[in-house]
């Protein structure tokens, strides 16, 4: 585990899951996310803002999980 590239990835991950949140927040109010977060309204229709968030934050969780594995 790369300690620089493990914090770059942790970074863009809180700052894509900041999007996403509002996002979802800016459709369904402040209880969005605890609502709709994890259901088929958290990732959007094809296209759409929240869809492009929801695919940017789920690509900053595999780049994250990917860098916190151990080397070998």
């Amino acid at each position: 585990m790369h300690a620089t590239r493990l914090a770059e990835t942790e970074a863009t991950l809180a700052q894509t899951d900041r999007v996403w949140r509002t996002e979802v927040s800016r459709l369904y109010g402040p209880e969005g996310v605890l609502r709709f977060g994890y259901g088929p309204e958290g990732r959007g229709a094809d296209g759409s803002p929240v869809r492009r968030a929801y695919e940017a934050r789920r690509a900053a969780v595999a780049s994250w999980r990917h860098e916190r594995r151990p080397p070998g």
